[in-house]
């Protein structure tokens, strides 16, 4: 009997190793990549219903549903976050320059020519960094005015003039090279600086002149939009043959009139350098205070989409969930996300939070490819944003229990879709592995120690009169049953762990169920039929063996109970998690009943 220990001791340390491998295989990776990122976009349409919603209320509703999503193990764009990086790869607004910024910029720009004057160059350059800031900041906006864009020219080349007059001449031409860059195609006033300034600044024009430059080509959808670079006037798109140093620029594209393009921070390069842009999408797409889209139609909004994959794609790809308000007291999501179908879903958004067990649910239809409606009191299936077009409400709802065939768009109907689990948080399927693996193993230890208890009591039953033979065959009951009672619970906790969630208990719970009950049974059949153990029993072999049946009959029981135990849990869990029942109440003057439904 020692040979079968040894197997099961081997089976034992498969089994383990593997549950501890899954709990490894689960663990994030160190740096997730950007394209494996969701991308929670809130979507803003200008309508009676809308207007009133506020970005920061459906950003608090598009946090629900990232905290979901980071809830299962997914890797998730915060909202600064995106923002953030979206303003440095993508665009950001025009800079807001009021008239005190503008106030303070001019009076430290003359109160360094005051210290140039009177040759006080450290009190100069500190005025001189302090207006060269606001430059930096907003040569965009400053510079869209000639003749702001040489007074900011004329600052710039006065720091130049500082670095010349205390012989730093490698500063001086640095700073010259950044001014000519700041403010392209500008002359700077003809008597505000002395020769050798004028004549550094000529040189590093002849320089950048010599070098391969960048050329620059525009284009813009629709064409005949007012292109500026750093500010300054270039043209209107399609704009070719703009030659450029090397280096990089703040372009702007602006098709409306009187609007502000944003910024675009454009790397040019030698050689070719060509800018694609989507008015579109830069009517839409807003950073501030977070990263989202707004329309100014129900026509614009139905490129929602399109627009959320560019941006997704600028962000490096990124999976996207575009949240969009319906109205007051709803919220509609897409999906939209490769190696997933196209899927949208309506949540109720109740004093305008969206509970978590309705977020959930909407995650799990998404994530199955399935584009419901959870806003009334059934559930019902609609199309997917890929098929209605442009409409908020233009889709006949039907409900999502009919069984019905393919839409007329060729699309399967919802109920076809298959019906994938959705996994449990990474860190319960690592808790639920490792409680797993110990239950195993115990159930495991608890077999062992029951075969070794057999080999005790045939050695008893051959020496009934040894009372230390009996002592050890008596004593070793204790750990079969504290194993195998241990091992059961384990497994059993860890269910709740570990098992996916389901819309409906699957097939295989109610099978896994079926065995629980059988080895129950045979626990049952094993504790009805258990052999006397008279007393005493010591020196009597007949009472030896009777006892020795009994004790591995106890044995049997006990295992049978902890394997029996963890099949079982397996269908209550999905009875239980979560608990998606429909309450009545009916009250009549005699009495109060309260009847609670749940679909199986």
């Amino acid at each position: 009997m020692r040979w079968l220990a040894w197997v099961l001791a081997a089976v034992l340390a498969a089994v383990t190793g593997s549950s501890l491998a899954r709990a490894q295989a689960d663990r994030p990776p160190s740096l997730p990549s950007d394209a494996a990122r969701w991308l929670v976009l809130p979507v803003l349409v200008a309508s009676d219903d809308v207007d009133a919603m506020r970005v920061e209320a459906l950003h608090a509703q598009a946090e629900a549903l990232r905290y979901e999503l980071s809830v299962r193990g997914e890797s998730v764009w915060r909202a600064d976050r995106a923002s953030e990086r979206f303003e440095v790869v993508g665009s950001a607004p025009a800079p807001e320059v009021s008239q005190s910024d503008i106030d303070r910029w001019v009076e430290h720009s003359r109160a360094a020519v005051r210290y140039l004057a009177r040759a006080d160059y450290k009190a100069a350059r500190r005025e001189l960094k302090a207006a060269q800031q606001l430059a930096d900041r907003a040569a965009a906006e400053l510079n869209r005015e000639a003749a702001r864009a040489q007074q900011v020219l004329d600052t710039c080349l006065f720091m130049v003039r500082a670095y010349v007059e205390t012989k730093n001449h490698a500063e001086a031409r640095r700073q010259a090279r950044e001014c000519r860059q700041l403010v392209p195609r500008v002359e700077p006033s003809a008597f505000r600086h002395t020769p050798e300034v004028r004549e550094l600044l000529a040189e590093v024009d002849a320089e950048m002149a010599a070098e391969a430059p960048g050329n620059l080509r525009v284009t813009s959808e629709p064409a005949d939009c007012l292109v500026r670079i750093n500010g300054v006037e270039f043209g209107r798109t399609p704009l070719t043959g703009v030659e450029l140093p090397v280096g990089t620029y703040r372009l702007q594209v602006e098709c409306d009139e009187g609007q502000r393009g944003r910024i675009h921070r454009v790397a040019i390069e030698s050689g070719a350098n060509t800018f694609a842009f989507d008015a579109a999408l830069g009517r839409a797409v807003r950073t501030r205070p977070v990263l989202h889209l707004q329309y100014a139609s129900r026509a614009a909004w139905g490129s929602r989409m399109d627009h959320a994959a560019t941006v997704a794609s600028i962000l490096g790809g990124a999976k996207v969930l575009a949240v969009t308000a319906v109205g007051p007291q709803e919220v509609r999501v897409d999906l939209r996300a490769e190696g997933h179908e196209a899927a949208s879903v309506w949540l109720a958004a109740r004093d305008g939070q969206l509970a978590a067990d309705e977020v959930r649910r909407g995650i799990n239809a998404l994530f199955e490819g399935r584009s419901v409606d959870f806003t009334g009191p059934h559930p019902m299936a609609r199309v997917s944003w890929r098929v209605d077009g442009q409409a908020l409400e233009a889709e006949v709802a039907t409900p999502a229990t009919a069984a019905v065939g393919p839409s007329e768009s060729g699309e399967p109907h919802p109920r076809e879709m298959p019906r994938r689990g959705t996994p449990r948080p990474r860190e319960h399927r690592i808790a639920g592995w490792s409680l797993f693996g110990l239950g195993v193993a115990s159930i495991g230890t608890s077999v062992g120690l029951h075969v070794w208890r057999g080999d005790l009591g045939d050695r008893f039953i051959e020496a009934p009169s040894s009372l230390s033979a009996a002592q050890r065959w008596s004593d070793a009951r204790i750990g079969v049953w504290t194993t195998a009672a241990f091992g059961g619970a384990a497994a059993s906790g860890a269910m709740p762990l570990l098992l996916p969630d389901y819309e409906r208990p699957p097939w295989w719970a109610w099978t896994l169920g079926a065995l629980g009950l059988g080895l129950t049974g045979y626990a049952i059949y094993e504790g009805v039929t258990l052999a006397g153990c008279p007393e005493p029993f010591i020196a009597d072999e007949a009472a030896v063996q009777s006892c020795v049946r009994r004790g591995q009959g106890t044995g049997r029981l006990s295992l049978g109970l902890a394997g029996a135990a963890p099949l079982l849990t397996v269908p209550l869990v999905y009875l239980f998690r979560p608990l998606r029942a429909t309450p009545s109440v009916s009250v009549t003057r005699q009495s109060a009943v309260v009847q609670v439904g749940k679909a199986f």
